[in-house]
C-alpha cells in the first residue's frame, strides 16, 4: 500500500520489500496523468494540490512562505554546545561530527555522522578506444551540423562580439581537425548522435557498437556503485557489532545504538565518477541539436557554469587536459565535483535505491541495488526520465573524457575526404611552383634518359597474363629481390595485423612475428608500418624501430626507403633520418633504381626521373607496384590491373577481374589482392 515510487512499493511473503521499476511514460514530461484517462499541466508557476483535477482549486501557487531565520543562540555561540557541567560550559564537536549520548569530558562526547570510506573509481575511457568510435565521430566532423549546433550553444551564454564568436568557432573547428581527442564541443556532437542512435536504433557495424558499448559501460557504473554500497553496508554492519561488543554490559548500549545511522550511499560514494573540466564543459553542451537531452537538474545549472569556464574556452585542449586534483583554481574545478557527486546520485536512484535512516530500508535497499545492476541497461527506457538522461550522460562524459589520440592509419583513412588547405597532389604542388604545363609524356623516354628499358614490357597484354589464386587471405602484399613473398594478413594482431611469408617455390606461408599495416622489402630486409604510424625495420628474427615521422604508407627496394606521412608529405631515406621531397602522395613504391612510383589521393600516378622532377603519367590508380622500369603495375580505379608500356607511353591491361585493391612486385614476381583478400599470383 506504499506510494508507487517508495522504497517498499511492491512485496511478497518471505521476501525483502522493493521500488517498483519505471516501464515508460503514459503523458508527456512535465504533464501528469489521472485517473479519469486524461494528461494535465498546471499553469507556470504553479503546483498540483489533492483536490478533483477538474475543480478550480487542482493547483496552487505558492507566493509568500518563506523559512523562518535564527537570529541567536540562547547561552553560547551559533554552532557551539551547551553543557550544564561545570554550571554550564560551552563545546565544539569535530567538523562533520555530533554531539553523542557519552559525557561531554569523554573521548567519545562525539561521533562522526558519515563513514569514511575511500571508494573505488570507475575507469575512465576515451572516445577513441571505444569501438565504433572512429567512425562515428569520423561521420559527425563530416556532417558538421551537430558540431556548429554546440557551438552555437556554447555561444548562446552570454553576449560576445561577432569577432569573439567568429574566432571561437574557428578555434574549435581548428582543434577538432589538429587534435580531435581534446575537443569538448566533437565530444558532445557524437553524443547527440549517439543519444538518436539509441532511440531511432542503429543500422550500421559501428553504430551498433558504439550504442552497445555506452550500455555495457553504464551497466559497469551501476555494479560498480552497488558492489560499493554492499562493501559499505557490511562494514558499517561490522563497527555497529564491534561496538555492541565493546559496550556489552553498559547501561548505555541500547541508547547508543539507537542513535547510530547508516551511512549516506551518495555522499560516501561520490568520488567514484570524477568528470575533468573538459569532460563538465561537454555535459553542458549535450542536447545542443533537440530538447530533452539533457536533464533539467543539469540545465538548470549548464548556462552560470559555462559563463564561468568562458575565459578557458580560448585554450580548449588546455582546459580538457585538466584533472580534479589540479583544477582547483578553475571554475572548471569548482563545480566538476558537484556534477560528480549527482552522477552517482542518479546512479543510485536509477538501480532502485533510496538513502534513509531506517536500518531495515537501507538493507533492503542495498540487496535490491545489486539486483537490478545485473539486468543489461536498455538506454532508450533510460532516456525517457531525468535521472536517466543525467545517469547516461554523466557516464558518456566520463567513458569519453580520457584523451586517447585516433590510431593514425585508421583516422587519415576515414578523414581522408576532408578538404585541406594544403596541396593535394604532386600536380598541384608544381603549379603552385609556377610551372604551369606538367612534362610532355612524348618526353617521357627523355626525361628518363640513361635508364635500361626492360625489354619485353610492350609485349605484357591481358592475353598473355595468367593469374592462380593462392590460398590464404592478405590485406598488404610485397616482394623481395629474392622472390620471397611477405604479407599482411587479417588476423588482428598489437599494432595491425598478423604478417606471414612465403619463399618464392614455397607451397605454404610461414607465420612472422609481430604486426602491421603496410609492408615493403628493401632487397630482402623487411619494412613495415603500424597501425599508430611506426615504422619497424626486420633485424634477424625481430623488429628495431626506425625515428621518423608517422607514416600510412612505405615502399622500398635494394636502392632504397620512401614513406607518406600522414599528411600525404614524403619523405626519403637518407642516412640515419628521412629527407622531404616536395609533394604529397598516397601509396608509394620504389623500383631496382631507387626511383619512387607515387598515386595521390585522386588517383593522378606520378614517377621521380633521373632529372629529380616528378612526371605525371596517364590514367588514374589505387595502388602502385615498381621492379625495374617498364614494369611497373598499378590497380586502376576501376579495380583491374595494368603494367606500363614504355613504348606506347601508356598501361596494358593485364587482368580484367574488377574486384582488386593492392599489388606488390619485385624479384620477378607479381602478386595482387583482392576486395575479399584473396592472393593472386601472376605465372
Amino acid at each position: 500500500m506504499s506510494a508507487l515510487t517508495a522504497w517498499d512499493a511492491c512485496g511478497k511473503v518471505f521476501a525483502s520489500a522493493r521500488k517498483a521499476e519505471f516501464i515508460d511514460r503514459v503523458c508527456l514530461e512535465g504533464s501528469f496523468p489521472d485517473p479519469n484517462g486524461g494528461c494535465y499541466i498546471c499553469p507556470t508557476g504553479f503546483s498540483r494540490t489533492a483536490a478533483a483535477v477538474t475543480g478550480h482549486n487542482a493547483c496552487f501557487r505558492n507566493e509568500s512562505q518563506v523559512a523562518a531565520k535564527k537570529e541567536a543562540a540562547l547561552t553560547c555561540k551559533e554552532g557551539d554546545l551547551f553543557d550544564f557541567i561545570d554550571g554550564g560550559t560551552c563545546w565544539k564537536c569535530p567538523a562533520n561530527s555530533v554531539r553523542s549520548l557519552f559525557g561531554v569530558k569523554s573521548d567519545k562526547a562525539c561521533e562522526y555522522t558519515d563513514m569514511l570510506w575511500e571508494p573505488a573509481k570507475r575507469a575512465p575511457n576515451g572516445l577513441f578506444r571505444i569501438p565504433g568510435g572512429h567512425e562515428i565521430a569520423a561521420q559527425v566532423i563530416k556532417e558538421r551540423t551537430r558540431i556548429d549546433g554546440a557551438i552555437k550553444k556554447f555561444l548562446s551564454i552570454d553576449t560576445n562580439t561577432a569577432q569573439e564568436r567568429e574566432e571561437f568557432a574557428k578555434g574549435a573547428w581548428e582543434l577538432i581537425q589538429t587534435e580531435p581527442e581534446n575537443s569538448p564541443i566533437l565530444m558532445a556532437a557524437v553524443y547527440d548522435h549517439v543519444f538518436d542512435l539509441v532511440i531511432n536504433g542503429p543500422k550500421t557495424d559501428p553504430e551498433r557498437d558504439i550504442v552497445r558499448s555506452l550500455g555495457n559501460y553504464v551497466q559497469g557504473s551501476r555494479m560498480l556503485v552497488a558492489e560499493e554500497m554492499s562493501r559499505v553496508w557490511e562494514s558499517w554492519n561490522r563497527g555497529i557489532e564491534m561496538n555492541t561488543r565493546r559496550l556489552s554490559g553498559s547501561n548505555m548500549v541500547s541508547a547508543y545504538n539507537t542513535g547510530v545511522r547508516p551511512p549516506n550511499m551518495q555522499t560516501t560514494l561520490q568520488d567514484i565518477m570524477t568528470l575533468s573540466p573538459g569532460a563538465l564543459v561537454g555535459t553542458m553542451l549535450y542536447g545542443a541539436t533537440r530538447a530533452l537531452h539533457t536533464s533539467i537538474t543539469v540545465a538548470k545549472v549548464a548556462k552560470t557554469v559555462m559563463r564561468q569556464i568562458f575565459p578557458y574556452a580560448k585554450d580548449f585542449a588546455k582546459l580538457a587536459s585538466i584533472s580534479l586534483s589540479t583544477s582547483a583554481s578553475t571554475a572548471a574545478g569548482i563545480v566538476a565535483a558537484p556534477f560528480a557527486f549527482l552522477t552517482v546520485a542518479t546512479i543510485i536512484a536509477s538501480i532502485a535505491t533510496d538513502i534513509a535512516a531506517d536500518q531495515d530500508k537501507q538493507g533492503a535497499i542495498v540487496k535490491d541495488a545489486m539486483e537490478i545492476a545485473k539486468r543489461p541497461v536498455i538506454l532508450s527506457r533510460l532516456l525517457l526520465t531525468e535521472e536517466g538522461r543525467t545517469e547516461v550522460s554523466s557516464n558518456w562524459a566520463l567513458m569519453t573524457q580520457e584523451q586517447f589520440k585516433p590510431r593514425p592509419l585508421v583516422w587519415h583513412k576515414l578523414m581522408s575526404s576532408t578538404p585541406t588547405s594544403e596541396p593535394t597532389s604532386i600536380q598541384e604542388l608544381v603549379l603552385a611552383q609556377g610551372q604551369q604545363n606538367m612534362p610532355n609524356l612524348d618526353n617521357f623516354s627523355i626525361d628518363i634518359e640513361g635508364v635500361t628499358t626492360h625489354p619485353n614490357s610492350s609485349a605484357l597484354t591481358a592475353a598473355s597474363s595468367t593469374w592462380t589464386k593462392v590460398p590464404g587471405k592478405a590485406q598488404d602484399v610485397a616482394i623481395g629481390s629474392d622472390g620471397t613473398t611477405y604479407a599482411i594478413g587479417t588476423p588482428k594482431g598489437r599494432g595491425g595485423f598478423r604478417m606471414f611469408k612465403r619463399a618464392k617455390n614455397a607451397t605454404s606461408w610461414t607465420k612472422i612475428k609481430g604486426a602491421a599495416v603496410r609492408i615493403a622489402v628493401a632487397g630482402t630486409q623487411p619494412w613495415v608500418v603500424t597501425d599508430d604510424g611506426q615504422i619497424f625495420s626486420q633485424a634477424g628474427s625481430g623488429w628495431k624501430k626506425v625515428a621518423g615521422p608517422a607514416a600510412q604508407d612505405i615502399g622500398a627496394s635494394v636502392s632504397g626507403v620512401w614513406i607518406i606521412d600522414l599528411k600525404g608529405k614524403i619523405h626519403k631515406r637518407s642516412g640515419n633520418g628521412w629527407q622531404n621531397i616536395p609533394g604529397t602522395a598516397y601509396r608509394v613504391d620504389i623500383d631496382q633504381d631507387g626511383r619512387p612510383w607515387v598515386v595521390d589521393l585522386k588517383g593522378q600516378i606520378f614517377v621521380h626521373n633521373d632529372k629529380q622532377k616528378w612526371v605525371k603519367l596517364p590514367g588514374s590508380a589505387i595502388d602502385v607496384a615498381a621492379d625495374v622500369l617498364g614494369m611497373t603495375r598499378v590497380i586502376g580505379k576501376d579495380g583491374k590491373t595494368y603494367v606500363y608500356n614504355t613504348t606506347k607511353r601508356n598501361w596494358d591491361r593485364i587482368s580484367e577481374e574488377a574486384e582488386s585493391t593492392a599489388i606488390g612486385a619485385g624479384g620477378g614476381e607479381v602478386w595482387r589482392l583482392t576486395k575479399q583478400y584473396g592472393l593472386y599470383r601472376l605465372q
